[in-house]
């Protein structure tokens, strides 16, 4: 099972024929890996991308600033955090991240990878 695969295995079913949007979404191509992640309110000075190891690290929060006044509640935070596990067939120094209006996308280039045959010699 490819670590897309095991990604997706947690992912929520929802009832229903609705057409439900996720807050992320994960697209494995040929060259490339592809990611979404929705971060509203959250911006490019909020969220930090680093790699770990194998692993692709996400972590943004953004805390209510002092004096702001908000009609909901005496205090707003938001936060988030993930840690994706990395394929090996991935160029992990040439990974790119980019916030557009509260959208996350991360594209992860892979490596080619070469199939090589060696002949055997039977003794």
């Amino acid at each position: 099972m490819s670590a897309i695969d095991r990604m997706f295995e947690d992912a929520a079913a929802f009832p229903g024929t609705a057409e439900v949007r996720l807050p992320w979404e994960i697209v494995d191509g040929e060259h490339e890996i592809k990611m979404r992640f929705d971060m509203p309110g959250l911006s490019k000075e909020d969220v930090k991308v680093s790699i770990e190891g194998d692993l692709l690290v996400i972590k943004g929060e953004k805390k209510k600033e002092e004096g702001e006044k908000d009609s909901w509640s005496g205090s707003s935070f938001s936060s988030y955090n993930t840690r994706l596990q990395l394929p090996e067939n991935c160029e992990k120094d040439k990974v790119k991240a980019e916030l557009k209006n509260g959208v996350l996308l991360i594209s992860i280039p892979k490596t080619k990878v070469e199939q090589r045959v060696h002949d055997v010699q039977i003794q």
